[in-house]
């Protein structure tokens, strides 16, 4: 795999992610979604993003990896990753840009993986999907709504960044 610092090719990313998930309709009305194909401690990488980068927020499925900055992200590189009020994994950003999701709790084998979308974006774009649909987890702590980085209170912003578990650019948002 890339060493540290240098840039991941799209073959290394994607037999990772292969090694560690596989593909299924999510239980919770998302589509296809990713599943754990083995135990994950947390901390641990279960998948890493990867993808061509665009200047500009999409109406659907790209990632936010700086301030004016996305990727789009192909089956095995982010496609699927869905949202959670509760999520298991948080994001990462690794030396070459791209996101990570790592376990933030025990995921175990079969498992769905999912990650609060406010841990890459910072704000929806007027027709972003997630300004139009509401969140489907089912959480006991579910906002019925997908929230933008912006939108959480000063408190949720200030946890992100405290626990490091966002986007290393959000870090920097004041």
């Amino acid at each position: 795999m890339g060493q540290q610092g240098q840039v991941m090719t799209k073959k290394e990313v994607l037999f990772f992610n292969k090694v560690n998930v596989f593909i299924d309709a999510s239980p919770r009305g998302y589509g296809f979604s990713y599943f754990a194909k083995k135990d994950f401690k947390p901390g641990q990488e279960v998948m890493r993003g990867w993808g061509k980068i665009i200047g500009h927020q999409t109406p659907h499925i790209s990632v936010q990896i700086g301030t004016h900055k996305h990727y789009l992200p192909s089956v095995w590189t982010g496609r699927y990753w869905n949202h959670s009020c509760n999520p298991n994994a948080c994001v990462k950003t690794r030396p070459d840009g791209f996101p990570s999701l790592r376990a933030l709790k025990n995921i175990r084998k079969g498992d769905e993986i999912n990650y609060h979308y406010s841990m890459t974006e910072y704000q929806w774009i007027k027709d972003a999907d997630e300004n139009h649909v509401s969140c489907l987890c089912g959480e006991k702590n579910c906002k019925k709504r997908i929230l933008a980085f912006s939108q959480l209170s000063k408190n949720g912003q200030m946890r992100l960044k405290r626990e490091r578990i966002c986007s290393k650019y959000l870090l920097m948002v004041e």
